[in-house]
């Protein structure tokens, strides 16, 4: 007799021949299971060991396949987190990190357990009211951003083959400023440098006096960096846009690399490191800081703006900007660039004397308009 195999078996069918006598095929058949469910194929062959064989072979892969594959309600938020996690790396996106963060820390403790089929439009609201009702209410972009890879996991589920999710909900967006205004002064900048770790001072010094994106400056390799030529070589596949880009060293950055250069282990290729491994975060260290000197609602991609700011201020062309803090459009240029008080001064100082100009002008004899 065929030997049984726990959860499946092989064995050869039984049916009537024209005589109406009972038979068995000579060909075995497999029967295994897939989340519960009996699975029967032919083996097609006629050796009792490579069917077995190829049984277990079965089995193996039915065991690997996730229970939501054939099942879309019974799929739950936390495999369409671990499904865009997959998609991100997969991709090579520099935003894994942060996405992997929010997911960790917001999403999947209130989405986690929950069927997708379930989430809907008044869950959706009910996490953005939760959110706003918080202790320390978050800005309603935060809201946004949070919310976005929930979105993202759904529309990948439905995207899926077979589909994972039959329907994305529609997910409510709350209003933003569109102007962005934050920007940390010159005086603000040293007090906030000094109060910082040495992993995180020479974050801030960079992202100061270059504009640089958090998620590229954490990435800058030691070998990146030529002191003599005074420059820091961005190569394409950390920067957001995958085109090359080289920051120039100027001001108190020179001193400050030195240092953390020296300070660092060479064992370890980053220059934003911490005991010899590197550092992929200094929010906790960078919120210290900043309330300690005063600028408590400050963030680190402020320095962004401020950079470009300082750029335009100090005359730089738009375009020169641009190349330095790698921004891609016109359009997302000018969202950043800030006018500041003392610019706007001076231009209101020029605009006057201009004005002046044309009243002192002589008028004409007649009344008509040249």
């Amino acid at each position: 007799m065929p030997k049984k195999i726990p959860t499946g078996r092989v064995y050869q069918k039984t049916y009537r021949d024209r005589q109406g006598k009972k038979q068995k095929t000579s060909t075995w058949y497999l029967k295994y299971y897939v989340h519960g469910k009996p699975k029967d194929v032919s083996s097609g062959t006629e050796d009792y060991d490579e069917a077995l064989t190829m049984l277990r072979q079965k089995m193996a892969e039915a065991a690997q396949q996730p229970e939501y594959t054939h099942h879309p309600e019974r799929v739950r938020m936390s495999q369409l987190f671990d499904m865009l996690l997959e998609d991100y790396k997969l991709r090579e996106l520099h935003s894994t990190y942060d996405v992997k963060r929010k997911i960790e820390k917001r999403l999947r403790p209130y989405f986690g357990k929950m069927k997708a089929q379930s989430v809907t439009s008044d869950v959706i609201n009910c996490y953005i009211k939760a959110r706003l009702a918080a202790k320390q209410k978050p800005k309603n972009a935060t809201i946004n951003r949070e919310l976005a890879p929930v979105h993202r996991a759904l529309a990948l589920g439905a995207e899926h083959d077979p589909p994972l999710v039959i329907r994305v909900p529609h997910f409510t967006r709350l209003p933003e400023e569109n102007v962005r205004g934050g920007t940390l002064a010159h005086d603000k900048y040293r007090l906030v440098r000094d109060a910082l770790p040495a992993y995180a001072r020479i974050a801030l010094v960079i992202g100061y006096h270059t504009g640089t994106r958090k998620g590229e400056v954490r990435q800058i390799r030691r070998d990146s960096i030529d002191l003599k030529a005074k420059r820091i070589a961005l190569p394409g596949r950390i920067t957001k846009n995958k085109k090359p880009r080289n920051l120039p060293i100027y001001g108190d950055m020179a001193a400050e690399i030195e240092m953390a250069l020296d300070a660092g282990s060479s064992e370890c290729p980053f220059l934003i490191q911490h005991e010899g491994k590197p550092v992929y975060d200094w929010e906790k260290s960078w919120a210290t800081a900043c309330t300690d000197s005063g600028v408590p609602d400050a963030l680190f991609h402020d320095l962004r703006r401020t950079a470009l700011t300082n750029m335009i201020e100090a005359g730089f062309s738009e375009k020169e900007a641009m190349e330095i803090s790698g921004h891609r459009t016109r359009a997302v240029f000018d969202r950043y660039h800030i006018v500041s008080e003392r610019r706007l001064k001076e231009m209101a100082v020029r605009l006057e004397a201009h004005l002046k100009a044309k009243d002192e002008e002589p008028k004409p004899e007649s009344g008509h308009i040249q």
